[in-house]
């Protein structure tokens, strides 16, 4: 706007110069200097102009360049607060979903002990765990399986891979899911043995082996509830293990299967921060 003043101004004042020379010379009262020298007043006054409105341009260039680098930091800024709320929010669900399975899988071992309690006689069946040959339970921490099997039940055989996971024997959990799924590949609980050996990898710092027990279980149990927790977990192995197509593909799947579910909102931001 100051531009558009300074320019009308600096055409009316040369209007207004070069009308004043037309009366002088017609006037008949002006000499050829006279001309001359308001001729280079005028052309004075409009280089002076020009100078004020270069600079002007100049400062409102300026100013631009710095509101773009102002919004640029600030967009910047937006973004990486945004990356660390996904990186939160996937923390929170990972945790919420190991917590529920916890939750839900000691409720279903009070059932089963409940269940287990001998009729007539009021006498209740042993805490499953890691039963030896004497028929006695090991030391918390013991990392052997002696004995577990010959007779032992499904319900049984999980609660004791459970309980030595809780108890942070990680190698004698490992051990019981996988006797486990050898001999129950069809039970009701097998994938969430599944899914709980390939945790038990993972936290053993075995991604590849995680991976690939990850894997199985959309494969063979393609309508477990532990798919979508499943498919995010390997999206993740796979990304740490640099697979980055890959870890594109699984969550687009993820999105695509089940596009109304939390994981599927933590697998668009996690797409795009792959891209």
């Amino acid at each position: 706007m100051r531009i558009m003043t300074t320019r009308r101004w600096s055409s009316s004042a040369a209007r207004a110069l070069w009308g004043v020379a037309a009366v002088v010379v017609f006037g008949g009262c002006a000499t050829k200097g006279d001309i001359r020298d308001l001729r280079l007043e005028v052309q004075a006054e409009l280089r002076a102009q020009a100078a004020r409105q270069d600079t002007l341009i100049m400062l409102m260039q300026r100013q631009a360049a710095s509101t773009q680098d102002t919004l640029r930091t600030q967009a910047d800024q937006l973004v990486d607060f945004r990356g660390d709320i996904t990186r939160l929010l996937r923390g929170l669900t990972d945790g919420m979903t190991r917590l529920e399975a916890i939750v839900g899988e000691n409720q279903r071992g009070i059932t089963a002990l409940r269940s287990q309690g001998v009729r007539g006689t009021g006498a209740v069946a042993p805490t499953p765990g890691l039963v030896d040959a004497a028929g006695t339970v090991p030391a918390a921490g013991s990392e052997t399986l002696a004995g577990v099997g010959g007779g032992t039940n499904a319900g049984q055989l999980y609660q004791v891979a459970r309980d030595q996971q809780m108890r942070g024997s990680l190698s004698a959990a490992q051990q019981a899911y996988e006797q486990f799924l050898e001999e129950f590949p069809n039970h009701e609980r097998a994938s969430d043995a599944h899914f709980h050996l390939a945790d038990l990898l993972e936290q053993q710092d075995r991604p590849d082996d995680a991976l690939e027990r990850f894997q199985e279980i959309p494969a063979l149990y393609p309508t477990a509830e532990r798919v979508p927790d499943t498919l995010f977990r390997i999206a993740r192995l796979q990304q740490q293990l640099g697979d980055t197509q890959d870890a594109r593909d699984t969550l687009q799947r993820l999105i695509n299967t089940y596009p109304e579910t939390g994981l599927a909102a933590l697998a668009r931001d996690m797409l795009e921060d792959l891209e």
